[in-house]
C-alpha cells in the first residue's frame, strides 16, 4: 500500500489479481483432470483387456497430471511478486505475480484435496479433516513469523524465502505421482 501509494480504498483491489489467478487454476484444473483420468483408465482398461488380467480402472494418481505444473507456478510466481514489488515496478507487474500464485495455489490445492478423497475412499472425510487440521495450524503459525521476516528482509528477499521453499517442494509431485500407488498399497488404510 506504501509502496505504491494506493488509498486504502484501492489497496483492496490489489487481490484480484490472486482471485482471478484462482479462477483461472480452477478451470485448468477441471478441463486437465477429468479428460487425462479418463483417458488413463481407459488406456489401463485396454492395456489390461489385451493382457487378460483383471481392469483396475482409475487410479488416484491419476488425478495429479496438473500438480507439477502447479508446483512451478507457485515459487515463480512468489519471485515475481516480490521482486517487482521490493522495486518499484509498475503495479500491474505484481499483480500478475500474485495471480500466477493464484494459479498455483489452486492446482495444487485441488489435486491433492481429490487425491486424498480417491486414495482414502471411505475415509475420505477423515483425511481431508486431517489435511485441515495441518493447513490451519500452518495458517494460524506461519503469520506471526511473517511480519517480522517482511520487516528484517524486505518484500523481495521475504517472497524469496517462500518461493525458494516451494521450489524446494516442486519434486514432491513428480515423487508422489511416480510412488504414491506402492505407498498406498504398502501403507494400506485398514478397518479400524
Amino acid at each position: 500500500m506504501l509502496q505504491y501509494q494506493f488509498s486504502a480504498g484501492t489497496a483492496g483491489l490489489a487481490f484480484l489479481g490472486l482471485g482471478v489467478g484462482s479462477m483461472i487454476g480452477v478451470v485448468f484444473f477441471s478441463i486437465t483432470s477429468d479428460k487425462y483420468m479418463k483417458k488413463k483408465a481407459a488406456e489401463a482398461d485396454a492395456a489390461a483387456d489385451a493382457a487378460g488380467t483383471a481392469r483396475e480402472g482409475m487410479k488416484p494418481e491419476y488425478r495429479l497430471v496438473s500438480l507439477p505444473a502447479g508446483a512451478f507456478f507457485l515459487p515463480a510466481g512468489l519471485f515475481i511478486y516480490g521482486w517487482t514489488a521490493e522495486y518499484g515496478v509498475h503495479w500491474i507487474v505484481p499483480i500478475l505475480g500474485t495471480a500466477i500464485i493464484g494459479v498455483g495455489n489452486l492446482i495444487i490445492f485441488m489435486a491433492l484435496q481429490l487425491y486424498l478423497v480417491d486414495s482414502f475412499t471411505i475415509y475420505a472425510a477423515s483425511a481431508l479433516a486431517a489435511n485441515a487440521v495441518v493447513r490451519s495450524v500452518a495458517g494460524a503459525v506461519l503469520p506471526l513469523a511473517g511480519l517480522k521476516m517482511y520487516d528484517d528482509l524486505g518484500v523481495g528477499w521475504g517472497n524469496s524465502v517462500l518461493g525458494f521453499i516451494a521450489a524446494a517442494m516442486v519434486p514432491v509431485p513428480f515423487l508422489i505421482i511416480k510412488y504414491g500407488e506402492f505407498l498406498r498399497k504398502k501403507y494400506e488404510v485398514k478397518n479400524l
